[in-house]
């Protein structure tokens, strides 16, 4: 039963949305700000609506793909896209409600997202899905601790956006025959596995030096996630079996609610 219900959070991108909120609300505290619940909401939401968005477009894009995303993203496209306006209409309110600075920050990451999904096609041979995803989503999270609190952190910012690519590009490598099968690109399809595996395993090195050189609380979760990585790439078979990678993977994300109380 329990498995059951984790497959359905997989597959509604779920498990993702929780990371972020988690993932939030621990920068927030190192960073001693309370941006209010409600940009956790539209944090959470966003980061719902551009998932469901993009597996409703592959799902559209590869008709014949027997994964189990995109065959339930095919079956249900009407209620979700219903899901989709009503949750898009439910959270506008709430702008209004947010701090200027978060605002026109979000405003100025979503043009980005959308000229680059405007020119996606054009990209793809210099900019990966993975990359882009990576710097959106560390973008996302970070600007809001950054912002209220005016304050930079580039090691922090460094470590999530590694430790963010080298998780997607973890699972690209895991389903590359997936994503040739499908027709879909990918970092894996485009870059020799060789590699493109010593290329893994130098960016997690990165991650574990810097995280190692700044002991405290964040450091101690980054050099934790990329421990984890590590152990992915190095025990690739176990962890292939019944896609364990993609709960490990993103159970990254869920670690800091560990650091909570801390």
């Amino acid at each position: 039963m329990i498995g059951r219900a984790y497959r359905f959070a997989q597959i509604l991108s779920l498990d993702i949305v929780i990371g972020v909120v988690i993932l939030l609300r621990f920068f927030c505290a190192q960073f001693q700000v309370n941006p209010g619940w409600e940009v956790y909401v539209l944090l959470a939401a966003t980061v719902w609506l551009i998932y469901t968005a993009d597996h409703l477009r592959d799902a559209e894009n590869s008709a014949s793909s027997t994964r189990e995303r995109y065959v339930f993203h095919r079956t249900h496209r009407k209620t979700l896209i219903i899901v989709f306006v009503l949750l898009l209409i439910g959270i506008t309110p709430l702008i209004f409600f947010i701090p200027v600075v978060i605002f026109l920050g979000g405003l100025a990451l979503a043009i980005f997202s959308f000229i680059y999904l405007l020119v996606q096609q054009r990209l793809s041979r210099w900019l990966s899905k993975e990359l882009y995803v990576a710097l959106v989503y560390s973008m996302g999270i970070l600007m809001v601790p950054m912002f209220l609190s005016w304050t930079f952190h580039l090691t922090s910012f460094l470590l999530l956006f590694l430790l963010t690519f080298v998780n997607l590009t973890i699972f690209s490598w895991y389903e590359k025959i997936e994503d040739e099968k499908d027709g879909f690109q990918s970092i894996a399809t485009q870059m020799n596995a060789i590699k493109l595996e010593r290329m893994m395993l130098l960016l997690i090195s990165i991650g574990l030096a810097l995280s190692f050189l700044l002991i405290d609380i964040t450091h101690i979760y980054f050099f934790i996630g990329f421990s984890i990585y590590g152990f992915m790439i190095l025990f690739s078979g176990y962890f292939g079996r019944n896609k364990l990678y993609r709960a490990v993977g993103d159970g990254v994300f869920l670690v800091p609610i560990l650091f909570e109380w801390l």
